[in-house]
């Protein structure tokens, strides 16, 4: 059984890919028992994800713990009846359907909100709810070139570069679930559900400008908006035999690192200009960090209290041993796929403590229990069976 803070909480996940499933994860996670709907072919993750292992995707598994699985076939009319007796008896419900398609389907917020008032209907799209875009595909690359995240990533050629990772779908994750879950809070004292609107692009926008946008706060921007420099100290420093990371941000904190490495006179003798001295005792630190390993380093820094870490591959990660220490990874017995690792839950929660609870679904795996929870007879589900709605 859960026991996070969301225990007790019903999410129906009509979702697929990355950004639904992440952020049901997440409220699975937290205690919540999500029921992952799906058609009877499975969500695209489970059968173009890869790698594969005995016909297991690493890429659902990685998206769907903590979630129960049912076989729903929307496209039959039944279907819609099927989903609003769910709704019935959830208090939430997240679908990322392209803009129109759910109600389409008979199962928008307005459905929804007629057979249950208090539900909090959450819709994950890629473009906003006003302009041409709004009824667009959008997937994670084009979030990420439409945001101006590819540009903020450009090398010194300029060349705009994606963040290799599904980063805009995690992102329209993790805000829909602090979204939902602000939701609930306000269900819980208000009485009233409500319809949460996640555009990716504009959960993307929101999450990468505070930092990226300096130069054009000031209005009009044409005057700050070359004077804002990109940090040159974000970038890892080559060693002897690797890479490290270093992150002084601090007058104290350069002038302890340059004392450290044996040349206090870089900045107690550099430029007046703070930025340019910044810049010529990073430059310096470029060559010297290349006279001795990793490890030397970053026990001299750790030792004057300089920010600083190893630059890890997965084959070191999984090994580090404040990993270890702190459980970061489990494994798990997965059959027919056999042990598995997964990363664990982030918050760590004194009274209501975040679990991994339930492995992920089979597909179709508890649709008759779910069904029957929720008040369906024998009779109803060998019916729905034989007009194939259910699986």
């Amino acid at each position: 059984m859960a026991d996070g803070p969301l225990a007790g909480v019903r999410v129906l996940d009509l979702t697929a890919v990355i950004s639904g499933p992440f952020c049901t994860m997440l409220l699975g996670d937290l205690g919540a028992d999500v029921i992952k709907i799906e058609p009877p072919e499975g969500e695209p993750m489970r059968n173009i994800g890869r790698p594969m292992k005995n016909g297991v995707s690493a890429p659902f598994l990685n998206f769907n713990r903590n979630k129960r699985g049912i076989v729903v076939d929307m496209k039959k009319d039944q279907a819609r009846d099927v989903v609003r007796r769910l709704g019935v008896r959830a208090d939430v419900m997240v679908e990322n359907y392209r803009p129109g398609v759910a109600d389409r389907l008979g199962v928008g917020y307005g459905d929804m909100r007629r057979v249950n008032p208090k539900i909090i209907y959450c819709s994950v799209s890629g473009f906003g709810p006003k302009g041409r875009l709004t009824n667009a595909p959008a997937y994670d690359p084009v979030i990420q070139g439409y945001s101006g995240m590819a540009t903020i990533q450009a090398g010194k050629d300029g060349h705009p570069t994606s963040v290799r990772m599904a980063l805009a779908d995690k992102v329209a994750g993790l805000t829909a679930a602090l979204s939902i879950t602000s939701a609930l809070h306000a269900a819980r004292n208000r009485g009233v559900g409500q319809y949460i609107r996640v555009p990716m692009l504009d959960a993307m926008i929101a999450f990468i400008a505070n930092d990226t946008f300096y130069g054009y706060t000031f209005l009009p921007e044409n005057e700050f908006k070359d004077r804002v420099p990109r940090s040159a100290g974000l970038d890892p420093f080559q060693t002897k035999d690797g890479w490290i990371t270093l992150a002084p941000f601090t007058d104290a904190q350069y002038e302890r690192l340059c004392a450290a490495v044996d040349h206090p006179e870089w900045w107690a003798d550099g430029p007046q200009d703070r930025l340019e001295r910044v810049r010529a005792v990073l430059r310096n630190l470029g060559q010297l960090l290349k006279q001795h390993e990793s490890s030397h380093w970053l026990s001299l820094l750790a030792d004057v209290d300089v920010p600083c870490g190893p630059v890890h591959n997965y084959d070191t990660l999984v090994n580090d041993e404040e990993i270890i220490a702190n459980e970061i990874f489990r494994s798990y017995e997965y059959p027919p796929a056999g042990t598995v690792r997964t990363v664990s839950p982030a918050p760590r929660f004194s009274e209501t403590p975040t679990k991994i609870w339930r492995m992920p679904p089979k597909l179709g795996e508890h649709t008759s229990e779910v069904l029957r929870e929720l008040g369906f007879d024998a009779q109803e589900l060998e019916d729905l069976r034989a007009a194939k709605v259910i699986n």
